[in-house]
């Protein structure tokens, strides 16, 4: 019988991964999106709760997309990411929370 080891996301105890550096990873992640959504909800009125948390999630899962728009390349954002995937939409980071 083989033994694996499982990592446990410390902010969302429901996902488990085989490889800690993927579960450190998300974890930032997580921590990104949680941060963005209080500097947003800080910085802008007339933000319903579930719009910040879809921004702060929206910025976080594509931060290297943002990242090279900040840096000039604007139509980045536009367009497909390095990965060959879309940018997330803010409407389907909604559905994956029903």
């Amino acid at each position: 019988m083989a033994v694996v080891s499982l990592y446990m996301s410390d902010r969302d105890e429901s996902k488990t991964f085989t490889d800690k550096k993927e579960a450190d990873n998300y974890d930032k992640m997580l921590e990104l999106a949680e941060n963005v959504s209080l500097w947003m909800e800080r910085e802008i009125s007339g933000l319903n709760e579930s719009q910040i948390e879809a921004i702060g999630m929206l910025v976080a899962e594509n931060k290297d997309t943002v990242l090279k728009a900040l840096k000039g390349n604007s139509g980045v954002l536009l367009e497909e990411s390095a990965e060959g995937e879309n940018v997330t939409p803010i409407s389907a980071t909604n559905k994956k929370k029903k």
